[in-house]
């Protein structure tokens, strides 16, 4: 159940930033029902003709166009956003940018708020909008000293996001990002207060109330869907690679699996998963579908904790390699083939790293052992692919570029460091790479420099 937490310091061994988050309030909400009327105008009667009648046009006043919208363009043009970031929720952008300039606890970071209109637009589905707008007008801000190796927290209970003050030089451009990852966290967690499913019945989504009014032997056969930490920071990570950073810093294996969920499933899904108050439910149904038994779905959900955040959780008794999990939902969705699915298979090589060993506890192995990058000579040589005709030599941060799905297309994202060919000044940033993987080239690139954002930014 989404529930609050005053805080969750999470400290990944193999991270060198993280997040830390707090549970979303369980707290019942209602829904408003707004009704439109038609209005119909009486016509006078018409008098009796003497002659053969002749058509009258009676005047019918032209329509009013809705200035909301060239508004809203002109107000996000204002803030470095485009008409298409704005997703068509003309309304609901001057509503946020009115909570936003109305909140001053938010203080330095105002203008970058804006920024995650796109997100939140895409949420608007799932969203309360009174609920989410008091709980914008109720977010705060503060500069502050974490534990070591926790970049940002999210605390939901106080609606408060911490950024730690103390990062290491060397991962000070890190600080967009950061920040980016915990506003997913607001939103996500404060789109709405509605009391969440977290069991599933027989393809029924049951709350806890609605289980407590069945029998003892359905409530036993009831499988519980708590919320997956997989979903909340694998999905943090992985919306900030969308829709913001074009590259993953953390929880790479949870990113990359919701990688695989989007891949299969589509970018509907994907935002059902992470924006819905029944993630866990989603998430079930998922496994449910594709064929798995109460018991083997608590094993995957379990397993995918695990490698969310293992300090939190243990090790499983029964582990299921991700690459399976995703496997079975692949051959369940999309009738198999994957085997010769390259975007896919990138995607479960890319769980396993460079020279990696996780991949033998696949049930699949044999098959994996040749398309993973066992070897650094064979991922050399997927480099030279990708940067042999670069105008710089990038130093990537973390290996190999990690996927994700963008405009319905599989890419690739890496944090690096390269030197502007043209100023000739060290740059540290994000690739964003359209990589066919058919003919094994590469179509385009985009770049950010993250010391130049976080300068504009943040001083």
């Amino acid at each position: 159940m989404k529930r609050i937490i005053a805080e969750i310091l999470i400290a990944l061994m193999l991270l060198p930033m993280l997040s830390a988050c707090s549970r979303k309030p369980a707290e019942s909400g209602a829904e408003a029902a707004h009704t439109a009327e038609a209005t119909v105008q009486p016509t006078a009667p018409a008098s009796e003709p003497t002659e053969a009648p002749t058509s009258v046009p009676t005047g019918t006043p032209a329509p009013t166009e809705d200035p909301t919208p060239a508004a809203a363009i002109a107000l996000a043009e204002e803030h470095g956003l485009t008409e298409e970031d704005l997703h068509g929720e003309y309304e609901l952008f001057m509503r946020f940018a009115e909570t936003v300039e109305g909140n001053s606890a938010i203080g330095k970071y105002k203008e970058f708020m804006y920024l995650i209109f796109p997100v939140v637009a895409d949420a608007s589905p799932y969203m309360d909008p009174d609920y989410f707008f008091d709980r914008l007008a109720d977010l705060s801000f503060s500069d502050c000293v974490l534990d070591p190796g926790i970049a940002g927290m999210y605390t939901g209970g106080v609606n408060i996001v911490e950024i730690n003050t103390e990062i290491e030089s060397y991962d000070s451009y890190h600080v967009p990002d950061v920040v980016f990852h915990e506003l997913m966290h607001f939103v996500d967690f404060n789109v709405s207060n509605e009391y969440p499913a977290t069991y599933l019945l027989d393809g029924r989504r049951l709350n806890v109330f609605e289980l407590d009014e069945l029998p003892e032997e359905e409530q036993e056969r009831a499988v519980a869907c708590y919320d997956p930490d997989v979903v909340i920071e694998g999905g943090a990570e992985y919306f900030t690679a969308k829709y913001f950073a074009g590259a993953e810093r953390a929880y790479f294996i949870p990113a990359q699996f919701l990688a695989g969920v989007e891949y299969i499933f589509g970018e509907e899904k994907i935002k059902e998963l992470f924006f819905s108050r029944d993630s866990g439910v989603v998430l079930a149904e998922l496994f449910i579908s594709a064929g798995y038994s109460k018991e083997k779905f608590y094993n995957a959900n379990q397993t995918l904790n695990f490698l969310t955040n293992s300090a939190g959780h243990g090790e499983p008794s029964v582990y299921i390699a991700p690459e399976d999990m995703l496997i079975d939902l692949y051959e369940s969705k999309l009738d198999g083939g994957w085997q010769t699915d390259e975007g896919f298979l990138y995607i479960l090589k890319a769980m396993n790293g460079v020279c990696g060993e996780e991949y033998r506890r696949s049930e699949h192995a044999e098959f994996l052992r040749g398309v993973e990058f066992r070897t650094w000579a064979q991922y050399d040589a997927f480099t030279e692919k990708l940067f042999g005709g670069f105008p710089f030599p990038p130093d990537l941060r973390y290996l190999p570029p990690t996927p994700f799905i963008r405009g319905g297309r599989i890419v690739l994202g890496a944090f690096a460091e390269w030197t502007d060919p043209e100023t000739q000044e060290q740059v540290r940033g994000t690739l964003t790479l359209d990589y066919d993987f058919g003919s094994e080239t590469l179509l385009g690139y985009e770049t950010i420099d993250f010391d130049e954002m976080t300068s504009h930014y943040f001083g």
